[in-house]
Protein backbone atom coordinates (compact mmCIF):
# COMPACT_ATOMS: atom_id res chain seq x y z
CA UNK A 1 0.00 0.00 0.00
CA UNK A 2 2.77 2.23 0.88
CA UNK A 3 4.44 2.33 -2.56
CA UNK A 4 0.66 2.96 -4.26
CA UNK A 5 0.59 6.03 -2.06
CA UNK A 6 3.47 6.93 -3.27
CA UNK A 7 3.04 6.80 -6.67
CA UNK A 8 -0.28 8.65 -6.39
CA UNK A 9 1.14 11.26 -4.59
CA UNK A 10 3.71 11.81 -6.95
CA UNK A 11 0.99 11.99 -9.42
CA UNK A 12 -1.18 14.53 -7.78
CA UNK A 13 1.87 16.58 -7.23
CA UNK A 14 2.14 16.37 -10.91
CA UNK A 15 -1.37 17.06 -11.75
CA UNK A 16 -0.80 20.08 -9.76
CA UNK A 17 1.67 21.65 -11.24
CA UNK A 18 0.56 20.92 -14.58
CA UNK A 19 -2.69 22.69 -13.52
CA UNK A 20 -0.51 25.71 -12.13
CA UNK A 21 1.44 25.93 -15.17
CA UNK A 22 -1.70 25.74 -17.54
CA UNK A 23 -3.79 28.66 -15.01
CA UNK A 24 -0.29 30.55 -15.72
CA UNK A 25 -0.46 30.40 -19.54
CA UNK A 26 -4.20 31.15 -19.64
CA UNK A 27 -3.45 34.15 -17.13
CA UNK A 28 -0.71 35.38 -19.77
CA UNK A 29 -3.00 34.45 -22.57
CA UNK A 30 -5.94 37.01 -20.90
CA UNK A 31 -3.76 39.59 -20.00
CA UNK A 32 -2.37 39.46 -24.17
CA UNK A 33 -5.84 39.18 -25.64
CA UNK A 34 -6.87 42.42 -22.64
CA UNK A 35 -3.75 44.22 -23.88
CA UNK A 36 -5.23 43.40 -27.79
CA UNK A 37 -8.60 44.50 -26.82
CA UNK A 38 -7.68 47.83 -25.38
CA UNK A 39 -5.67 48.52 -28.41
CA UNK A 40 -8.69 47.63 -30.48
CA UNK A 41 -10.82 49.95 -28.81
CA UNK A 42 -8.20 52.79 -28.87
CA UNK A 43 -7.92 52.14 -32.56
CA UNK A 44 -11.76 52.49 -33.01
CA UNK A 45 -11.77 55.49 -30.99
CA UNK A 46 -9.52 57.04 -33.21
CA UNK A 47 -10.98 56.32 -36.20
CA UNK A 48 -14.41 57.37 -34.64
CA UNK A 49 -12.36 61.04 -34.62
CA UNK A 50 -11.30 60.58 -37.78
CA UNK A 51 -14.32 60.17 -39.39
CA UNK A 52 -16.11 62.80 -37.16
CA UNK A 53 -13.67 65.36 -38.47
CA UNK A 54 -13.95 64.13 -42.05
CA UNK A 55 -18.02 64.93 -41.89
CA UNK A 56 -17.20 68.08 -40.77
CA UNK A 57 -14.52 68.40 -43.80
CA UNK A 58 -17.44 67.15 -46.09
CA UNK A 59 -19.38 70.09 -44.23
CA UNK A 60 -17.59 72.96 -44.86
CA UNK A 61 -17.17 71.98 -48.60
CA UNK A 62 -20.23 71.63 -49.40
CA UNK A 63 -20.80 75.28 -47.47
CA UNK A 64 -18.19 76.00 -49.71
CA UNK A 65 -20.02 74.84 -52.72
CA UNK A 66 -23.51 76.50 -51.95
CA UNK A 67 -22.08 80.13 -51.49
CA UNK A 68 -19.80 79.40 -54.34
CA UNK A 69 -23.61 78.48 -56.30
CA UNK A 70 -25.04 82.04 -54.91
CA UNK A 71 -21.90 84.10 -55.94
CA UNK A 72 -22.51 82.03 -59.77
CA UNK A 73 -26.46 82.91 -59.29
CA UNK A 74 -25.25 86.93 -58.38
CA UNK A 75 -22.87 86.99 -61.03
CA UNK A 76 -25.44 85.78 -63.83
CA UNK A 77 -27.65 88.20 -62.55
CA UNK A 78 -25.45 91.36 -62.76
CA UNK A 79 -24.39 89.95 -66.13
CA UNK A 80 -26.86 92.27 -68.42
CA UNK A 81 -26.54 95.52 -66.39
CA UNK A 82 -22.78 95.18 -66.87
CA UNK A 83 -22.85 94.49 -71.00
CA UNK A 84 -24.75 97.84 -70.72
CA UNK A 85 -22.23 99.90 -69.10
CA UNK A 86 -19.54 98.37 -71.29
CA UNK A 87 -21.25 99.37 -74.36
CA UNK A 88 -22.04 103.17 -72.99
CA UNK A 89 -18.61 103.20 -72.06
CA UNK A 90 -17.38 102.00 -75.36
CA UNK A 91 -19.78 104.66 -77.05
CA UNK A 92 -17.60 107.28 -74.94
CA UNK A 93 -14.61 105.99 -76.22
CA UNK A 94 -15.89 106.27 -79.75
CA UNK A 95 -17.11 109.30 -79.84
CA UNK A 96 -13.76 110.90 -77.66
CA UNK A 97 -11.75 108.83 -80.12
CA UNK A 98 -13.45 110.51 -83.32
CA UNK A 99 -13.31 114.12 -81.81
CA UNK A 100 -9.47 113.63 -81.11
CA UNK A 101 -9.26 112.53 -84.74
CA UNK A 102 -10.56 115.63 -85.51
CA UNK A 103 -8.48 117.59 -83.70
CA UNK A 104 -5.49 116.54 -84.93
CA UNK A 105 -6.82 116.79 -88.75
CA UNK A 106 -6.85 120.17 -88.19
CA UNK A 107 -3.04 120.37 -86.59
CA UNK A 108 -2.10 117.80 -88.35
CA UNK A 109 -1.95 117.46 -92.66
CA UNK A 110 0.06 114.38 -92.95
CA UNK A 111 -1.77 111.85 -90.04
CA UNK A 112 -4.93 112.43 -92.19
CA UNK A 113 -4.97 108.92 -93.73
CA UNK A 114 -3.78 106.47 -90.79
CA UNK A 115 -5.48 107.90 -87.56
CA UNK A 116 -8.93 107.37 -89.68
CA UNK A 117 -8.32 104.00 -90.78
CA UNK A 118 -7.49 102.62 -86.97
CA UNK A 119 -10.59 104.57 -86.02
CA UNK A 120 -12.94 102.40 -88.10
CA UNK A 121 -10.93 99.50 -87.28
CA UNK A 122 -12.42 99.70 -83.70
CA UNK A 123 -16.76 99.79 -84.27
CA UNK A 124 -15.79 96.64 -87.10
CA UNK A 125 -14.72 94.74 -83.99
CA UNK A 126 -16.61 95.31 -81.58
CA UNK A 127 -19.83 94.08 -83.92
CA UNK A 128 -17.55 91.39 -84.46
CA UNK A 129 -17.51 90.92 -80.68
CA UNK A 130 -21.27 91.76 -80.01
CA UNK A 131 -22.47 88.85 -82.80
CA UNK A 132 -20.48 86.56 -81.00
CA UNK A 133 -21.45 86.99 -77.71
CA UNK A 134 -25.33 86.59 -79.25
CA UNK A 135 -24.17 83.44 -81.14
CA UNK A 136 -22.61 82.03 -77.06
CA UNK A 137 -25.65 82.90 -75.80
CA UNK A 138 -28.05 81.08 -78.22
CA UNK A 139 -26.12 78.14 -77.13
CA UNK A 140 -26.12 78.54 -73.41
CA UNK A 141 -30.46 78.06 -74.32
CA UNK A 142 -30.13 75.27 -76.51
CA UNK A 143 -27.96 73.61 -73.77
CA UNK A 144 -30.46 74.60 -70.91
CA UNK A 145 -33.22 73.02 -73.47
CA UNK A 146 -30.89 69.63 -73.81
CA UNK A 147 -30.79 69.78 -70.17
CA UNK A 148 -34.23 69.80 -68.99
CA UNK A 149 -34.50 66.85 -71.73
CA UNK A 150 -31.99 64.86 -69.65
CA UNK A 151 -33.62 65.42 -66.25
CA UNK A 152 -36.63 64.60 -67.67
CA UNK A 153 -35.13 61.18 -69.04
CA UNK A 154 -33.17 60.66 -65.79
CA UNK A 155 -36.87 61.08 -63.71
CA UNK A 156 -38.35 57.98 -66.00
CA UNK A 157 -35.73 56.15 -65.34
CA UNK A 158 -36.06 56.38 -61.82
CA UNK A 159 -39.27 55.64 -61.97
CA UNK A 160 -38.59 52.38 -63.88
CA UNK A 161 -35.67 51.61 -62.00
CA UNK A 162 -38.27 51.65 -58.68
CA UNK A 163 -40.72 49.42 -60.48
CA UNK A 164 -38.20 47.02 -60.61
CA UNK A 165 -36.84 47.13 -57.14
CA UNK A 166 -39.98 46.13 -56.23
CA UNK A 167 -40.61 43.78 -58.71
CA UNK A 168 -37.23 42.15 -57.14
CA UNK A 169 -38.57 42.34 -54.10
CA UNK A 170 -41.58 40.45 -54.36
CA UNK A 171 -39.50 37.57 -55.81
CA UNK A 172 -37.28 37.60 -53.16
CA UNK A 173 -40.37 36.92 -50.84
CA UNK A 174 -41.87 34.57 -53.62
CA UNK A 175 -38.22 32.68 -53.57
CA UNK A 176 -38.00 32.98 -49.35
CA UNK A 177 -41.71 31.51 -49.22
CA UNK A 178 -41.00 28.44 -51.48
CA UNK A 179 -37.44 27.69 -50.14
CA UNK A 180 -39.24 27.63 -46.69
CA UNK A 181 -41.30 25.06 -48.55
CA UNK A 182 -38.64 22.89 -50.06
CA UNK A 183 -37.04 23.04 -46.15
CA UNK A 184 -40.21 21.67 -44.78
CA UNK A 185 -40.83 19.44 -47.21
CA UNK A 186 -37.07 18.41 -46.90
CA UNK A 187 -37.49 17.68 -43.28
CA UNK A 188 -40.74 15.68 -43.69
CA UNK A 189 -38.87 13.43 -46.08
CA UNK A 190 -35.95 12.76 -43.65
CA UNK A 191 -38.07 12.17 -40.53
CA UNK A 192 -40.01 9.66 -42.78
CA UNK A 193 -36.97 7.85 -43.89
CA UNK A 194 -37.97 4.97 -41.88
CA UNK A 195 -40.67 4.50 -43.51
CA UNK A 196 -39.40 4.35 -47.10
CA UNK A 197 -40.49 0.58 -47.55
CA UNK A 198 -44.36 1.75 -46.81
CA UNK A 199 -44.07 4.52 -48.62
CA UNK A 200 -42.82 2.53 -51.49
CA UNK A 201 -46.36 0.87 -52.26
CA UNK A 202 -48.05 4.34 -52.38
CA UNK A 203 -45.85 6.08 -55.44
CA UNK A 204 -48.96 8.65 -56.11
CA UNK A 205 -48.60 10.85 -53.10
CA UNK A 206 -44.60 11.20 -53.93
CA UNK A 207 -45.35 11.77 -57.44
CA UNK A 208 -47.34 14.43 -56.31
CA UNK A 209 -44.81 15.72 -54.32
CA UNK A 210 -42.06 15.81 -57.06
CA UNK A 211 -44.36 17.10 -59.59
CA UNK A 212 -44.95 20.21 -56.97
CA UNK A 213 -41.37 20.79 -56.23
CA UNK A 214 -40.75 20.79 -60.28
CA UNK A 215 -43.37 22.85 -60.18
CA UNK A 216 -41.92 25.55 -57.93
CA UNK A 217 -38.47 24.77 -59.19
CA UNK A 218 -40.03 26.07 -62.81
CA UNK A 219 -41.25 29.14 -61.33
CA UNK A 220 -38.32 29.97 -59.33
CA UNK A 221 -35.79 29.49 -62.56
CA UNK A 222 -39.08 31.91 -64.25
CA UNK A 223 -38.02 34.57 -61.31
CA UNK A 224 -34.57 34.22 -62.01
CA UNK A 225 -34.61 34.78 -65.50
CA UNK A 226 -36.63 37.56 -64.93
CA UNK A 227 -34.37 39.38 -62.23
CA UNK A 228 -31.44 38.61 -65.05
CA UNK A 229 -33.46 40.53 -67.66
CA UNK A 230 -34.03 43.41 -65.34
CA UNK A 231 -30.10 43.26 -64.78
CA UNK A 232 -29.93 43.74 -68.07
CA UNK A 233 -31.85 46.60 -68.54
CA UNK A 234 -30.04 48.29 -65.80
CA UNK A 235 -26.83 47.91 -67.45
CA UNK A 236 -28.53 49.35 -70.77
CA UNK A 237 -29.24 52.27 -68.84
CA UNK A 238 -25.39 52.65 -67.28
CA UNK A 239 -24.84 52.66 -70.81
CA UNK A 240 -26.71 54.95 -72.07
CA UNK A 241 -25.58 57.42 -69.13
CA UNK A 242 -22.05 56.61 -70.11
CA UNK A 243 -23.06 58.02 -73.57
CA UNK A 244 -24.43 61.12 -72.00
CA UNK A 245 -21.11 62.06 -70.27
CA UNK A 246 -19.77 61.65 -73.49
CA UNK A 247 -21.95 64.20 -75.05
CA UNK A 248 -21.14 66.81 -72.22
CA UNK A 249 -17.77 66.04 -72.30
CA UNK A 250 -17.76 67.06 -76.29
CA UNK A 251 -19.96 70.07 -75.04
CA UNK A 252 -17.29 71.34 -72.59
CA UNK A 253 -15.02 70.37 -75.29
CA UNK A 254 -16.76 72.54 -77.79
CA UNK A 255 -17.09 75.25 -75.22
CA UNK A 256 -13.25 75.34 -74.59
CA UNK A 257 -12.85 75.73 -78.31
CA UNK A 258 -14.89 79.19 -78.18
CA UNK A 259 -13.19 80.59 -74.95
CA UNK A 260 -9.86 80.38 -76.76
CA UNK A 261 -11.02 81.86 -79.86
CA UNK A 262 -12.79 84.82 -77.07
CA UNK A 263 -9.09 84.98 -75.73
CA UNK A 264 -7.36 85.17 -78.96
CA UNK A 265 -9.94 88.32 -80.15
CA UNK A 266 -9.38 89.75 -77.07
CA UNK A 267 -5.27 89.41 -77.06
CA UNK A 268 -5.98 91.08 -80.97
CA UNK A 269 -7.96 93.52 -78.97
CA UNK A 270 -5.56 94.75 -76.38
CA UNK A 271 -2.54 94.66 -79.22
CA UNK A 272 -4.37 97.32 -80.99
CA UNK A 273 -5.44 99.21 -77.85
CA UNK A 274 -2.35 99.15 -77.49
CA UNK A 275 -1.25 100.07 -81.05
CA UNK A 276 -3.16 102.86 -80.83
CA UNK A 277 -2.24 104.36 -77.20
CA UNK A 278 1.21 104.60 -78.52
CA UNK A 279 -0.01 106.29 -81.58
CA UNK A 280 -1.61 108.61 -79.49
CA UNK A 281 1.11 109.31 -77.06
CA UNK A 282 3.53 110.07 -80.35
CA UNK A 283 0.56 112.57 -81.38
CA UNK A 284 0.37 114.56 -77.94
CA UNK A 285 4.42 114.76 -78.19
CA UNK A 286 4.09 116.39 -81.39
CA UNK A 287 1.19 118.81 -80.76
CA UNK A 288 2.95 119.79 -77.86
CA UNK A 289 6.06 120.27 -79.89
CA UNK A 290 3.94 121.68 -82.40
CA UNK A 291 2.28 124.22 -79.84
CA UNK A 292 5.68 125.18 -78.07
CA UNK A 293 7.15 126.14 -81.60
CA UNK A 294 3.98 128.30 -82.75
CA UNK A 295 3.85 130.10 -79.57
CA UNK A 296 7.64 130.85 -79.73
CA UNK A 297 7.05 132.25 -83.55
CA UNK A 298 3.77 134.17 -82.62
CA UNK A 299 5.65 135.63 -79.71
CA UNK A 300 8.45 135.93 -81.84
CA UNK A 301 6.61 138.13 -84.63
CA UNK A 302 4.06 139.93 -82.47
CA UNK A 303 7.57 141.33 -80.55
CA UNK A 304 8.90 142.28 -83.77
CA UNK A 305 5.94 143.76 -84.62
CA UNK A 306 4.94 145.65 -81.45
CA UNK A 307 8.68 146.86 -81.78
CA UNK A 308 8.88 147.94 -85.16
CA UNK A 309 7.43 150.70 -85.18
CA UNK A 310 8.52 151.96 -81.61
CA UNK A 311 11.96 151.41 -83.29
CA UNK A 312 11.00 153.34 -85.93
CA UNK A 313 9.23 156.26 -83.77
CA UNK A 314 12.07 156.78 -81.26
CA UNK A 315 14.70 156.66 -84.36
CA UNK A 316 12.58 159.49 -85.98
CA UNK A 317 11.95 161.38 -82.76
CA UNK A 318 16.13 161.22 -81.87
CA UNK A 319 16.79 162.44 -85.52
CA UNK A 320 14.15 165.29 -85.07
CA UNK A 321 16.18 165.67 -81.61
CA UNK A 322 19.06 166.16 -83.22
CA UNK A 323 17.80 168.01 -85.86
CA UNK A 324 15.65 170.69 -83.96
CA UNK A 325 16.52 171.33 -80.78
CA UNK A 326 12.78 172.25 -79.51
CA UNK A 327 11.92 173.43 -76.13
CA UNK A 328 12.39 170.70 -73.18
CA UNK A 329 9.19 170.61 -72.29
CA UNK A 330 7.67 169.29 -75.40
CA UNK A 331 10.75 166.79 -75.17
CA UNK A 332 9.89 165.39 -72.14
CA UNK A 333 5.75 164.85 -72.90
CA UNK A 334 6.87 162.89 -76.29
CA UNK A 335 8.88 160.59 -73.80
CA UNK A 336 6.28 160.04 -71.95
CA UNK A 337 4.07 159.59 -74.71
CA UNK A 338 6.31 156.48 -75.89
CA UNK A 339 6.67 155.00 -72.88
CA UNK A 340 3.11 154.93 -72.21
CA UNK A 341 2.77 153.46 -75.81
CA UNK A 342 5.51 150.67 -75.06
CA UNK A 343 4.18 149.80 -71.61
CA UNK A 344 0.18 149.33 -73.31
CA UNK A 345 1.97 147.18 -76.15
CA UNK A 346 3.72 144.85 -73.14
CA UNK A 347 0.16 144.53 -71.73
CA UNK A 348 -0.74 143.29 -74.51
CA UNK A 349 1.94 141.02 -75.00
CA UNK A 350 1.31 139.36 -71.90
CA UNK A 351 -2.17 139.04 -72.06
CA UNK A 352 -1.69 137.08 -75.36
CA UNK A 353 1.02 134.95 -73.53
CA UNK A 354 -1.69 133.76 -70.66
CA UNK A 355 -4.17 133.04 -73.36
CA UNK A 356 -1.94 130.88 -75.07
CA UNK A 357 -1.36 128.98 -72.16
CA UNK A 358 -4.68 128.61 -70.79
CA UNK A 359 -5.52 127.38 -74.14
CA UNK A 360 -2.26 124.73 -73.98
CA UNK A 361 -2.97 123.83 -70.13
CA UNK A 362 -6.94 122.72 -71.08
CA UNK A 363 -6.03 120.71 -74.03
CA UNK A 364 -3.28 118.63 -71.80
CA UNK A 365 -6.29 118.36 -69.31
CA UNK A 366 -8.30 116.59 -72.16
CA UNK A 367 -5.52 114.36 -72.95
CA UNK A 368 -4.68 113.06 -69.89
CA UNK A 369 -8.47 112.76 -69.43
CA UNK A 370 -8.72 110.34 -72.30
CA UNK A 371 -5.25 108.84 -71.35
CA UNK A 372 -7.57 107.93 -68.04
CA UNK A 373 -10.43 106.40 -69.80
CA UNK A 374 -7.83 104.22 -72.40
CA UNK A 375 -6.01 103.21 -68.89
CA UNK A 376 -9.30 101.83 -67.20
CA UNK A 377 -10.32 100.08 -70.87
CA UNK A 378 -7.04 98.31 -70.64
CA UNK A 379 -7.82 97.37 -66.90
CA UNK A 380 -11.32 95.55 -67.92
CA UNK A 381 -9.08 94.02 -70.74
CA UNK A 382 -6.89 92.65 -67.99
CA UNK A 383 -9.83 91.45 -65.82
CA UNK A 384 -11.37 89.98 -68.69
CA UNK A 385 -8.33 88.07 -68.95
CA UNK A 386 -8.09 86.86 -65.90
CA UNK A 387 -11.18 85.49 -65.66
CA UNK A 388 -11.09 83.59 -68.83
CA UNK A 389 -8.07 81.94 -67.41
CA UNK A 390 -9.92 81.38 -64.38
CA UNK A 391 -12.66 79.30 -66.12
CA UNK A 392 -10.08 77.32 -68.20
CA UNK A 393 -8.43 75.79 -64.62
CA UNK A 394 -11.80 75.63 -63.76
CA UNK A 395 -12.82 73.50 -66.38
CA UNK A 396 -9.45 71.09 -66.83
CA UNK A 397 -10.65 70.71 -62.98
CA UNK A 398 -14.32 69.52 -64.89
CA UNK A 399 -12.78 67.41 -67.04
CA UNK A 400 -9.87 65.51 -64.83
CA UNK A 401 -13.42 65.08 -62.43
CA UNK A 402 -14.84 63.83 -65.54
CA UNK A 403 -12.40 61.14 -66.05
CA UNK A 404 -11.95 59.94 -62.26
CA UNK A 405 -16.03 59.31 -62.67
CA UNK A 406 -15.36 57.24 -65.95
CA UNK A 407 -12.70 55.54 -64.06
CA UNK A 408 -14.86 54.54 -60.90
CA UNK A 409 -17.59 53.34 -63.62
CA UNK A 410 -15.13 51.07 -65.45
CA UNK A 411 -13.71 49.49 -62.20
CA UNK A 412 -17.22 49.05 -61.12
CA UNK A 413 -18.59 47.82 -64.25
CA UNK A 414 -15.50 45.30 -64.97
CA UNK A 415 -16.31 43.95 -60.54
CA UNK A 416 -19.75 43.70 -61.99
CA UNK A 417 -18.86 41.50 -64.99
CA UNK A 418 -16.48 39.50 -63.13
CA UNK A 419 -19.36 38.84 -60.67
CA UNK A 420 -21.76 38.41 -63.22
CA UNK A 421 -18.74 35.34 -64.80
CA UNK A 422 -18.70 33.78 -61.57
CA UNK A 423 -22.21 33.69 -61.22
CA UNK A 424 -22.48 32.01 -64.47
CA UNK A 425 -20.13 29.47 -64.09
CA UNK A 426 -22.26 27.41 -61.56
CA UNK A 427 -24.67 25.15 -62.32
CA UNK A 428 -28.12 27.03 -61.74
CA UNK A 429 -30.28 23.22 -60.91
CA UNK A 430 -27.78 22.54 -58.39
CA UNK A 431 -27.44 25.93 -57.11
CA UNK A 432 -30.91 26.53 -56.47
CA UNK A 433 -31.69 22.93 -54.93
CA UNK A 434 -28.78 23.73 -52.32
CA UNK A 435 -29.33 27.21 -51.05
CA UNK A 436 -31.26 29.44 -53.18
CA UNK A 437 -31.63 32.04 -50.46
CA UNK A 438 -27.76 32.83 -50.45
CA UNK A 439 -28.22 32.87 -54.28
CA UNK A 440 -31.66 35.61 -54.19
CA UNK A 441 -29.49 37.85 -51.28
CA UNK A 442 -25.91 37.63 -53.60
CA UNK A 443 -28.48 38.73 -56.56
CA UNK A 444 -30.30 41.13 -54.33
CA UNK A 445 -27.43 42.46 -53.33
CA UNK A 446 -25.92 42.98 -56.70
CA UNK A 447 -28.63 44.91 -57.95
CA UNK A 448 -28.73 47.00 -55.35
CA UNK A 449 -25.17 48.03 -56.04
CA UNK A 450 -25.71 48.85 -60.02
CA UNK A 451 -28.73 51.00 -58.60
CA UNK A 452 -25.93 53.01 -56.36
CA UNK A 453 -23.81 53.13 -59.40
CA UNK A 454 -26.60 54.89 -60.96
CA UNK A 455 -27.65 56.78 -58.24
CA UNK A 456 -24.28 57.90 -58.29
CA UNK A 457 -23.45 58.78 -61.94
CA UNK A 458 -26.69 60.46 -62.17
CA UNK A 459 -25.47 62.45 -59.12
CA UNK A 460 -22.25 63.52 -61.24
CA UNK A 461 -24.33 64.42 -64.06
CA UNK A 462 -26.13 67.08 -62.13
CA UNK A 463 -23.12 68.25 -61.03
CA UNK A 464 -21.77 68.36 -64.08
CA UNK A 465 -25.04 70.32 -65.07
CA UNK A 466 -24.47 72.84 -62.46
CA UNK A 467 -20.46 72.92 -62.95
CA UNK A 468 -21.64 73.91 -66.68
CA UNK A 469 -23.91 76.86 -65.94
CA UNK A 470 -21.80 78.00 -62.86
CA UNK A 471 -18.60 78.16 -66.29
CA UNK A 472 -21.22 80.06 -68.68
CA UNK A 473 -22.49 82.48 -65.98
CA UNK A 474 -18.49 83.17 -64.86
CA UNK A 475 -17.16 83.53 -68.51
CA UNK A 476 -20.05 86.68 -69.07
CA UNK A 477 -19.17 88.13 -65.37
CA UNK A 478 -16.58 91.13 -65.11
CA UNK A 479 -14.81 93.08 -62.77
CA UNK A 480 -16.32 92.28 -59.14
CA UNK A 481 -17.13 88.50 -60.44
CA UNK A 482 -13.60 88.18 -61.83
CA UNK A 483 -12.16 89.64 -58.35
CA UNK A 484 -14.11 87.39 -56.25
CA UNK A 485 -14.00 84.60 -58.44
CA UNK A 486 -9.90 85.20 -58.27
CA UNK A 487 -9.98 85.84 -54.37
CA UNK A 488 -12.12 82.31 -54.15
CA UNK A 489 -9.57 80.51 -56.78
CA UNK A 490 -6.63 81.51 -54.57
CA UNK A 491 -8.08 80.47 -51.62
CA UNK A 492 -8.87 77.00 -52.73
CA UNK A 493 -5.42 76.60 -54.28
CA UNK A 494 -3.90 77.57 -50.79
CA UNK A 495 -5.61 74.47 -49.25
CA UNK A 496 -5.10 71.82 -51.58
CA UNK A 497 -4.91 68.83 -48.94
CA UNK A 498 -8.30 69.64 -47.71
CA UNK A 499 -10.02 68.59 -51.33
CA UNK A 500 -7.28 66.12 -52.11
CA UNK A 501 -7.52 64.07 -48.92
CA UNK A 502 -11.18 62.72 -49.37
CA UNK A 503 -10.53 62.08 -52.70
CA UNK A 504 -7.82 59.93 -51.71
CA UNK A 505 -10.09 58.39 -49.26
CA UNK A 506 -13.05 57.11 -51.12
CA UNK A 507 -11.17 55.48 -53.72
CA UNK A 508 -9.32 53.59 -50.96
CA UNK A 509 -12.81 52.89 -49.70
CA UNK A 510 -13.80 51.76 -53.09
CA UNK A 511 -10.96 49.27 -52.71
CA UNK A 512 -11.85 47.98 -49.91
CA UNK A 513 -15.60 47.21 -50.56
CA UNK A 514 -14.22 45.76 -53.63
CA UNK A 515 -11.86 43.31 -52.05
CA UNK A 516 -14.46 42.89 -49.43
CA UNK A 517 -16.79 41.97 -52.21
CA UNK A 518 -14.27 39.55 -53.57
CA UNK A 519 -13.62 37.93 -50.60
CA UNK A 520 -17.27 37.11 -49.33
CA UNK A 521 -17.93 36.12 -52.97
CA UNK A 522 -15.09 33.76 -53.12
CA UNK A 523 -16.19 32.43 -49.15
CA UNK A 524 -19.86 31.90 -50.65
CA UNK A 525 -18.63 29.74 -53.37
CA UNK A 526 -16.45 27.28 -51.43
CA UNK A 527 -19.34 26.98 -49.00
CA UNK A 528 -21.84 26.25 -51.64
CA UNK A 529 -19.50 23.63 -53.09
CA UNK A 530 -19.48 22.16 -49.38
CA UNK A 531 -22.46 21.59 -49.32
CA UNK A 532 -23.43 20.40 -52.83
CA UNK A 533 -20.43 17.65 -51.81
CA UNK A 534 -22.37 16.62 -48.63
CA UNK A 535 -25.67 16.85 -50.41
CA UNK A 536 -24.33 13.80 -53.18
CA UNK A 537 -22.68 12.06 -50.63
CA UNK A 538 -25.93 12.36 -48.38
CA UNK A 539 -27.48 10.82 -51.57
CA UNK A 540 -25.54 8.24 -52.26
CA UNK A 541 -25.92 7.02 -49.36
CA UNK A 542 -29.53 7.22 -48.92
CA UNK A 543 -29.76 5.76 -52.06
CA UNK A 544 -27.56 2.98 -51.47
CA UNK A 545 -29.37 1.69 -47.83
CA UNK A 546 -32.67 1.84 -50.13
CA UNK A 547 -30.98 -0.42 -52.87
CA UNK A 548 -29.36 -3.00 -49.89
CA UNK A 549 -33.30 -3.19 -47.95
CA UNK A 550 -34.51 -3.52 -51.29
CA UNK A 551 -32.10 -6.71 -51.83
CA UNK A 552 -32.88 -7.70 -48.10
CA UNK A 553 -36.77 -7.71 -48.79
CA UNK A 554 -36.11 -9.83 -51.93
Amino acid sequence: ASPCEAELQELMEQIDIMVNNKKLDWERKMRALETRLDLRDQELANAQTCLEQKGQEVGLLRQKLDSLEKCNLAMTQNYEGQLQTLKVQFSKLTNSFEKLRLHQMKQNKFRRKEVPHLKEEMPFELNNLNQKVEEFRAKSREWDKQEILYQTHLVSLDAQQKILSEKCNQFQKQAQSYQTQLNGKKQDIEDSSPEIPRLMCEPDSTCETSERDEFIIEKLKSAVSEIALSRNKLQDENQKLLQELKMYQRQCQAMEAGLSEVKSELQSRDDLLRIIEMERLQLHRELLKLGESQSTQENKKRLESSYSPSTKESEKKRKELFSVTPDPPDHEKELNKIRSHLYQEEEYHSSEQERMRNEISDLTQELHQKEITIATVMKKAALLERQLKMELEIKEKMLSKQQMSDTRYRAVRTGNAHLKGMMGDLDPGRYMSVDFTNREHSRHTSINKLEYENERLRNDLAKLHASGKSTWANQNAYEEAGRYAYQSQIKMGKSPPDISFPASLAAQHFLLEEEKRAKELEKLLNTHIDELQRHTEFTLNKYTKLKQKTHMSF
